[in-house]
């Protein structure tokens, strides 16, 4: 299931990067929104008294703002430079989330973990490789920017979900990145053709199918298990990359993707050495 999560969220990124050759991203993100909200209605309805009264008011702001950050810069992203490299930028989530934890909640971080996300940061640069000229540094800095949002959000959410329920969490993300979008959407509205508007839903519907199968498979598998198999969205890029959009990896990017790999196997290579040695 994991793994069918992963390929699903690569996939949506494929369909916003052809819908961003014509439709602009805002209302691109605006439909994402519509479609999610209009999935959550049957539960928005019966849940209608509790998400009437929230918890945590500055928690939920934050958690929108990242999760904005994260969509809308993400979208950027994926729509400009290779696919792959868009991919990689989003795992310097890792990086950020350890950096937020250990600053702002008190968290420790593992020398195991440090060496991992390190690894991990060194195998972004690679499959990146940042030339640092005009154009690919402003979309690089958005990937880095949006992961950053997603690293916030992700934190937001793991502090809130001990007190609020999944639904108050995805209807509050949904509703109110919706009414970020909606202004600049409609301001850069453009009536979508049928084929546009069959990949629009699709784009709404994928995403919300692959967040259920991904929350999903973290019930019913261990957790760092499935956080491992995230990395597999860096294989599903480069082959989406070069199968729609002739994007060719070079050695060293080839080397990049899998030290990212690696570095999601690390964890579990380290436990297991601990085991052995007991």
């Amino acid at each position: 299931m994991a793994l069918m999560s992963t390929a699903l969220f690569v996939f949506v990124g494929v369909l916003v990067r052809i819908l961003s050759d014509t439709i602009d991203v805002f209302q691109i993100l605006l439909f994402r929104q519509l479609v999610f909200i209009t999935l959550l209605i049957p539960s928005i309805i019966i849940s209608i008294d509790t998400l009437l009264k929230p918890q945590m008011v500055h928690l939920h702001l934050l958690r929108i703002v990242g999760a904005f950050m994260a969509l809308y810069l993400g979208f950027i992203t994926v729509s400009n430079i290779p696919l792959a490299d868009a991919t990689a930028l989003g795992f310097t989530q890792v990086l950020f989330v350890a950096i937020i934890s250990r600053v702002f909640l008190s968290e420790s971080v593992g020398i195991a973990r440090q060496i991992t996300v390190l690894v991990g940061f060194c195998g972004v640069l690679l499959v990146v490789q940042p030339v640092f000229e005009a154009t690919s540094t402003i979309y690089t800095l958005a990937g880095l920017a949006g992961a950053l949002g997603a690293a916030v959000a992700v934190v937001c959410v793991r502090r809130m979900s001990r007190s609020e329920s999944r639904v108050i969490l995805l209807t509050y993300q949904a509703v109110f990145v919706g009414l970020i979008a909606l202004i600049p959407g409609l301001l850069a509205w453009q009536w979508p053709t049928m084929h546009e508007l069959v990949l629009l839903v699709f784009v709404g519907v994928i995403s919300s199918a692959a967040q259920w199968i991904g929350v999903t498979a973290y019930k019913l598998g261990e957790a760092n298990v499935i956080a491992n198999i995230e990395y597999a969205k860096i294989i599903y890029s480069l082959a989406f990359g070069y199968w729609l959009f002739a994007e060719i990896p070079n050695s060293v990017a080839v080397v990049g993707a899998l030290i990212i790999i690696g570095s999601g196997f690390l964890p579990l290579a380290s436990r297991y050495w601990s085991k052995s040695l007991r």
